[in-house]
């Protein structure tokens, strides 16, 4: 009787071109790294692919853990153990790398996937660290209140000229420092909300829209002077950001608009955009992104092309909570979701202010983002709001990759076995 043959694909030599062809059009970060992770000749083929992160929601910390949760614009969890930012307030950025700060009021910049970090002026050196209003308070309401955004301007693998980070604190001030400065450098005769280093200069928006751009920058007394008037809209929130080369500013409204009234958490209706002419330094309304998509709140206010991150909506703005004294302490981040700018011709502010009930408009304005049940209890937490990075590796793909196979690795594992590995402890 005659055998019959079968044949096997022998999968741990495929081409390279092909497996390389393969995992150029994988769009998630798990199995990427699991064809990396699939056998030695794969392995070798991949590791210097580079592993494309979607923009992630960085989720509130959690009591007693030093684990971190990251939630992907395509809905896929990433959990990294980082003891070193434990009880530290982060902001995100677009470059891989958050801006810390611990109760200790010692501030830094820190890599999430290669755990870098470079040190940046302690807190105690801003100028009006020991003002009447706070000499007395605890650190723990320093970390909190007195500093109120730390906006990472350009990656740290830039330039050492051009890495800087601007810390807005105490009543509104803005000061700027580089890794391995002594000492934060005030920028005088500004309060504003949001700043951007923009084509070699460093502009503020105050929270009416009206844009200051800073003078003498690394001289001895930097100073601001106004640049351009408020755009015509009534502002809650001013954001700066860079749409095609264009200085824009974008409005964002929310209900109720009383900003003493920090007892009822707040929640965005909508959002206006305006586009700066540099030259006669006038204001145009715009109704869209196009291909963009918008990241702000709790980070530098940053743009991407949404065909470059997986998941990404174009003509969308990603928000999240950023001021501190609206986040509910008990209940965490209210304010988060994903904005179609196709809405904005339905201007909901201005119906508000006319007296019109704006009910009906608002169902569905705005989608919520996660709106996983799985993630709710990371959202609600009583520390610091969710932020929108992106993360990446600048110093090696091998590193990135082993960062995060030791962590799908486990997870594989628990999978298999039902329970937890390690001591790990699962959600009751």
């Amino acid at each position: 009787m005659e055998e019959l043959s079968v044949s096997v694909p022998d999968w741990a030599n495929i081409t390279n071109d092909l497996l390389r062809s393969i995992a150029d059009k994988t769009c998630s970060v798990k199995d990427v790294v699991r064809m990396i992770a699939a056998c030695r000749s794969w392995q070798a083929s991949l590791v210097d692919k580079k592993i494309n992160f979607p923009v992630c929601l960085k989720l509130a910390e959690t009591e007693d853990s030093d684990k971190r949760c990251f939630y992907s614009i395509t809905k896929e969890m990433f959990e990294l153990d980082l003891p070193e930012i434990r009880g530290r307030r982060c902001w995100g950025s677009p470059f891989g790398w958050l801006v810390t700060c611990g109760i200790d009021l010692e501030m830094q910049l820190f890599n999430p996937l290669t755990r870098a970090s470079l040190p940046l002026p302690s807190l105690r050196t801003f100028h009006d660290y020991d003002n009447e209003e706070w000499i007395d308070r605890p650190p723990e309401e320093y970390c909190m209140y007195y500093l109120r955004k730390l906006i990472l301007c350009s990656s740290p693998e830039a330039s050492e000229s051009d890495c800087i980070v601007l810390g807005q604190y105490s009543r509104y001030f803005f000061a700027f420092a580089k890794p391995g400065d002594k000492t934060w450098s005030k920028i005088d005769n500004v309060q504003g909300h949001d700043a951007i280093y923009f084509k070699g200069n460093l502009y503020v928006s105050r929270n009416n829209g009206e844009i200051f751009v800073c003078e003498d920058l690394y001289g001895a007394h930097p100073i601001a002077v106004q640049f351009a008037p408020s755009p015509p809209h009534h502002f809650d929130r001013a954001y700066l950001f860079d749409l095609a080369g264009n200085l824009c500013v974008v409005a964002r409204d929310v209900l109720p608009d009383d900003d003493d009234n920090y007892d009822e958490p707040v929640e965005t209706i909508e959002f206006k955009i305006f586009k700066l002419d540099m030259h006669t330094k006038s204001w145009e309304e715009i109704f869209s992104l196009g291909d963009k998509c918008l990241f702000l709140g709790n980070c530098c206010t940053f743009v991407v092309a949404a065909a470059d991150y997986p998941g990404c909506r174009p003509n969308c703005i990603y928000f999240t909570d950023d001021i501190t004294e609206y986040y509910d302490k008990e209940t965490g981040a209210t304010d988060i979701g994903i904005y179609d700018c196709k809405n904005i011709k339905l201007d909901i502010g201005k119906r508000y202010e006319n007296g019109e009930d704006v009910g009906m408009y608002l169902e569905g304005l705005v989608d919520r983002f996660p709106n996983s049940e799985d993630i709710q209890h990371l959202l609600l937490s009583p520390l610091f709001q969710p932020l929108w990075i992106i993360p990446y590796s600048h110093v090696s793909h091998y590193v990135t990759f082993l960062a995060l196979v030791k962590f799908f690795t486990v997870r594989i594992l628990e999978k298999f076995l039902g329970s937890p590995v390690n001591g790990r402890h699962q959600k009751s």
